[in-house]
């Protein structure tokens, strides 16, 4: 009895030996043919086919998240982006899929954090970098930090499509910058000065020198009516503009003001330095 299990075992062992090769194998067949097929629609057929077939390809997971990632399944497309990166934590390309992802999902914390493994272990990608780059700039901007004139150029500088779909915006020339102002008013504290003085330097460099911004402020709900609140944060869009005008030179029909007092309250996470932020001030950059 016992030797017939150890035989039964030994001939389980002996096939899975045999299968793994066989298996890893006619994956790469399968992947050689998908690689080949330039019909899309049979291209997607395979990849469905082949995620079935080998679900622990790294590359083939990190394939499949990209094609759920075009079709903006952002949920699912995740799931297998991580399951690449476990399958391969070597895989910079599968942290930098996660990293598009957190954006698309307004998570920025997460974004940088997948941005950073993928330019650690993608050095060589611009993309990867430059994206890191400017969402370091923009959760800056959010904790109320100084942002340099270099960083202002940065973002503004860059020409990607502003993302619309939430109102934390990681993509695009847009910066969303807390800036420090007495309560309930629209004098500047130490801080929002130099804040704004770095913004009127960076307008008038040359990479931003015949561009159009529109600026829109929001204030908090602490005040006793929308109407009062209205009237604070149309009173700070105007100074900003006067402020920049009259201080930097910059052309007045380079800048557009709006206000929307207390509305469109802004969530974002808690290692900015708080679970909501309203009071703000959007620099947007303005294409003809």
């Amino acid at each position: 009895m016992t030797k017939t299990i150890w035989h039964i075992l030994f001939a389980l062992l002996l096939s899975v030996c045999v299968a793994a090769p066989s298996l890893a194998a006619e994956c790469e067949t399968l992947k050689k043919a998908m690689k080949a097929e330039r019909n899309l629609k049979q291209k997607r057929k395979l990849l469905s086919n082949l995620i079935i077939q080998c679900p622990e390809d790294a590359q083939v997971n990190y394939k499949y998240a990209l094609s759920l990632e075009r079709y903006r399944k952002y949920d699912k497309a995740l799931g297998y982006y991580q399951k690449a990166v476990l399958l391969n934590p070597q895989m910079g390309k599968a942290y930098a899929g996660m990293g598009d992802v957190y954006i698309y999902r307004g998570l920025l914390d997460d974004a940088i954090v997948a941005y950073n493994n993928a330019s650690r272990l993608m050095p060589q990608s611009d993309r990867t970098g430059s994206r890191l780059a400017r969402l370091e700039v923009k959760r800056k901007a959010l904790a109320g930090g100084i942002v340099s004139v270099g960083e202002f150029v940065q973002v503004m500088d860059h020409r990607g499509k502003i993302s619309s779909n939430m109102t934390l915006l990681l993509t695009g020339p847009v910066l969303q910058y807390n800036v420090a102002f007495v309560e309930a008013t629209k004098q500047l504290l130490p801080t929002g000065i130099r804040q704004l003085a770095a913004v009127g330097q960076a307008m008038q460099d040359d990479a931003l020198k015949f561009v159009r911004f529109e600026i829109a402020t929001y204030v908090d709900s602490v005040y006793p009516t929308p109407q009062a609140a209205l009237e604070v944060s149309e009173s700070r869009a105007v100074m900003i503009k006067d402020q920049l005008v009259t201080n930097f030179l910059i052309d007045p029909d380079r800048i557009d003001v709006v206000w929307y007092g207390d509305n469109q309250p802004l969530e974002i996470s808690s290692s900015v330095g708080a679970q909501s932020l309203n009071s703000r001030v959007e620099f947007r950059r303005l294409f003809e």
